[in-house]
């Protein structure tokens, strides 16, 4: 059973080609609420499944607006057969008795619901830290990011891209994203493309501004950059490299991704004179190094047996001595290289590292929860940006 929506249209613009199976054992029934419920059967192809009728639980489930007739080649983009664009499941004209007009029944496939439902639900934040996005927030927006790359790629777009013009359907317990809603637009196509990915990061700021109403003390930076990067685009020549500069984005860094970040690219960054008086001159609060779940503490004794042994041939100069390989909460150098080295040697410290409830914590948590914004504006200084 489905929830069936008409708008007026002229028969003339029924394509027969935008009807991908024929229709039969159509009827419609109006339910309590107003709705207009659809008891159908769809005639595929003989390699699949014949019918496609659903239980009474599943309603309802499909809603296809059809505002005016120029709209109708959403039906087309909607026969991509992509997994993250709403599919058509058949097309069919009728006439109904209340209405003295002729009409298109559209019939979609199954889903969940507008992804705000599933939105409101989804913690935002990376586990164990206040940090903005969570793992599960990144696969959703990958999955929009795939879905306008897939429609820029066969030559069309969404038009009217906004987190209310997406479904989602849970595949398997996974959320898979469904756009749905396409408009027209009346402007250049690589504009609209563009106007896409726009749409994209109002989204995201969407996403964020609801994070920062759930809890004010989320670290929203790496979304907010995103958001202000997508909505900040003007020029269509960005349009061939887009999704892979999306994706590249820290907003869908994981720790695996961080951690080569301070493993590899800072040290060599380090040698930098130009970025090392960038780090210097860059607003940093300080003291750094207040808490850290041990993990300062944990590198300064690290720091203090390397001593020992390079320098001072396995032999302890004492407290004294040893105090000046300790890092400096004042000197943003020395965070920078402590939370490098924290990275490389974590092997070394991670024992030492925990939480408030003395369970132990990784580096990369530890970090995150701290300075959940220090790897952002790492990069944003090292790709030279003004902020």
């Amino acid at each position: 059973m489905h929830t069936i929506s008409f708008c007026q249209m002229e028969p003339a613009l029924v394509d027969e080609k935008l009807i991908p199976w024929e229709l039969n054992k159509f009827k419609l029934n109006p339910s309590r609420n107003g709705d207009v419920i659809a008891h159908y059967q769809i005639n595929k192809p003989s390699d699949l499944t014949a019918t496609a009728q659903l239980s009474p639980m599943a309603r309802p489930l499909v809603c296809l607006h059809l505002k005016e007739s120029e709209n109708l080649p959403k039906i087309s983009i909607m026969n991509l057969r992509h997994r993250y664009i709403l599919r058509v499941e058949a097309v069919q004209e009728l006439q109904l008795p209340v209405l003295k007009q002729k009409n298109i029944a559209v019939v979609v496939e199954p889903h969940d619901g507008p992804l705000t439902c599933f939105l409101v639900r989804l913690v935002l934040t990376e586990r164990r830290s206040n940090a903005v996005p969570s793992q599960s927030l990144r696969d959703v927006i990958r999955q929009i990011v795939e879905a306008i790359e897939e429609l820029r790629i066969n030559g069309v777009y969404h038009g009217n891209l906004t987190i209310h013009n997406i479904y989602h359907s849970r595949v398997g317990g996974a959320i898979v994203v469904k756009l749905v809603n396409f408009q027209n637009r009346d402007i250049e196509l690589e504009a609209a493309q563009l106007m896409d990915w726009v749409g994209l990061g109002n989204i995201l700021h969407t996403i964020s501004t609801a994070a920062k109403f759930r809890d004010n003390t989320a670290s929203c930076s790496i979304i907010d950059h995103l958001a202000s990067k997508l909505m900040a685009l003007t020029s269509t020549n960005c349009l061939p490299s887009i999704k892979k500069d999306t994706l590249d984005d820290m907003f869908f860094w994981d720790t695996r991704r961080r951690t080569m970040f301070y493993i590899h690219e800072i040290p060599k960054a380090l040698n930098d004179n130009d970025f090392v008086t960038r780090v210097k001159n860059h607003a940093w609060p300080l003291p750094w190094d207040s808490k850290h779940f041990g993990l300062v503490k944990a590198m300064n004794d690290y720091r203090e047996e390397v001593a020992v042994r390079d320098k001072h041939k396995g032999v302890n100069p004492g407290p004294e001595v040893l105090k000046q390989y300790h890092c400096n909460g004042q000197d943003p150098i020395h965070n920078v290289q402590c939370m490098s080295g924290a990275y490389t040697h974590q092997d070394k410290i991670e024992k030492d590292i925990k939480d408030d409830k003395d369970k132990r914590m990784s580096v990369d948590v530890a970090v995150q929860k701290e300075q959940p914004e220090l790897c952002l504006a790492l990069r944003r200084l090292l790709a030279g940006e003004a902020f």
